[in-house]
């Protein structure tokens, strides 16, 4: 499953001690980066959850997809607390929390003009 593979990703990112990580001078990377990791899981947890297949209730497969990617950043956020070099912020979380949220809104706006659009070609 996707998902599961991409949270190893992000786990396997947040082992990196603090002194390995790369800090590139570009203003805002590692919000950038939280972006793309966040976004995507929540994108993927809402494709597991089923909304893509059966087009069932966006709202509540889109709520239960936050709750899972908010807990996963919880947890990913506490890993980082046993790692050298580096910590844990609810800071953090809020982030990956937002970036989850504006994936999934994305991609639950895209679905919808889809499926209205489909809709739209079969009545002409």
């Amino acid at each position: 499953m996707p998902v599961f593979l991409w949270m190893t990703f992000i786990f396997f990112l947040s082992s990196f001690q603090g002194s390995e990580i790369l800090d590139l001078p570009i203003p805002f990377f590692h919000k950038v980066v939280h972006f793309f990791e966040y976004s995507i899981l929540g994108i993927l947890w809402l494709r597991l959850l089923g909304y893509r297949r059966d087009k069932r209730g966006v709202f509540g497969a889109s709520v239960f997809a936050l709750i899972l990617t908010s807990g996963f950043a919880m947890t990913d956020e506490w890993h980082q607390t046993f790692v050298p070099g580096r910590s844990g912020s609810i800071e953090d979380v809020g982030w990956d929390m937002i970036c989850a949220f504006m994936g999934i809104f994305l991609y639950a706006l895209d679905r919808f003009f889809c499926i209205f659009q489909k809709a739209n070609d079969m009545t002409t």
